[in-house]
């Protein structure tokens, strides 16, 4: 799931669907896709639920590649 940061207008948090903060108004995502948005500069992880555990793995992982 990615929403809005609160309080910061253009910035958005990744969340596991599961994750309390992600709520029912976020925007569900498939991995890939969650992956691609926390690469973009104005997105963290949530780091209260396995977004930031199991997608920034995921991102160490890919580097070098490509």
């Amino acid at each position: 799931m990615v929403r809005p940061e609160p309080g910061h207008r253009g910035r958005a948090v990744v969340h596991d669907a599961t994750c309390r903060h992600a709520a029912s108004s976020g925007t569900e995502l498939g991995t890939q896709v969650a992956v691609d948005a926390l690469m973009r500069e104005d997105a963290r992880a949530c780091t209260e639920c396995d977004a930031a555990a199991v997608l920034i793995r995921a991102l160490e992982l890919g580097q070098g590649h490509g």
